[in-house]
């Protein structure tokens, strides 16, 4: 099984979002899961909401931790197919820490505002010392401009940056009240999300396999 967590200091910078988008697009190919850490305990409300669906969709799955200890219950989880994806609390703290010690790639959303390129840089600092893999994902993007700015900015950076980003959709919102993926959803918007998150999946398993 492949490991990512997915994290950032900086709140709001889309960590569930993308935990939950990607979790599905990883779903096509095969077995995905989900651990949710972040205490707010988004994506494991989404995930309760996608059981009320008629069908219920069988991926991802929720990683409920039996022991407490992620570093214990992930090795254990390694000899099985799939991918698991590690939602994050915004801090970087030892819980933060094992999260990435464990993951085989870290992704690191990034909002492209100025307040979210400044705070980047704590989060990957982190991931040096742990001398932990990661990639940075621009996301929300109102603006190809915008994206394509923040992409230059995040340069200064020895870390793989997405050329593909995610814009800010209205979509995603409605996928997460209805508990389901941009890749169920119907409608031009829809499609058009669909679309760059799975140029976006396949570039990070790309990263993965390298």
């Amino acid at each position: 099984m492949q490991i990512i967590s997915v994290m950032s200091q900086k709140g709001g910078a889309g960590k569930s979002t993308l935990t939950r988008q990607l979790s599905t697009a990883a779903a096509e190919d095969g077995p995905a899961f989900i651990i949710d850490r972040d205490v707010q305990a988004t994506a494991s409300k989404w995930w309760d909401r996608r059981q009320t669906l008629t069908p219920a969709p069988e991926r991802p799955e929720l990683f409920e931790l039996a022991t407490g200890s992620l570093a214990a219950e992930i090795a254990e989880a390694r000899a099985a197919d799939g991918v698991l994806f590690v939602d994050t609390a915004p801090a970087v703290t030892e819980r933060e820490a094992e999260a990435a010690r464990v993951a085989d790639l870290v992704i690191v959303p990034v909002r492209p505002s100025g307040d979210d390129l400044e705070a980047v840089g704590d989060t990957l600092a982190m991931l040096r010392r742990l001398e932990r893999r990661a990639v940075i994902v621009v996301n929300c993007a109102k603006t190809v401009g915008r994206a394509t700015e923040a992409r230059a900015a995040l340069s200064v950076y020895p870390v793989p940056v997405c050329p593909t980003h995610l814009a800010d959709r209205t979509v995603y919102q409605d996928a997460h009240t209805e508990g389901r993926s941009v890749l169920e959803m119907r409608g031009a918007a829809a499609r058009q999300a669909a679309d760059e998150l799975r140029a976006v999946w396949h570039w990070i398993r790309g990263q993965i396999n390298e």
